[in-house]
């Protein structure tokens, strides 16, 4: 579950940067940027609290 939580971390960070590059210049951004930012905490908290020991049986 670790690798999961890792390469999702990872994936999040390149489409933030990618995001970043290509609308930067967009007036909207910053609330894109926001959404982005909500998203990849909301996934990434969502793993690790499956990832805790006691609930394995969640995790199938």
């Amino acid at each position: 579950m670790k690798k999961i939580i890792l390469i999702n971390a990872i994936i999040w960070a390149v489409l933030i940067l990618v995001a970043s590059y290509f609308f930067k210049n967009d007036p909207n951004y910053p609330y894109f940027f926001g959404i982005l930012l909500v998203g990849f905490a909301l996934i990434n908290g969502l793993l690790s609290t499956y990832a805790k020991p006691g609930l394995k049986s969640k995790c199938r």
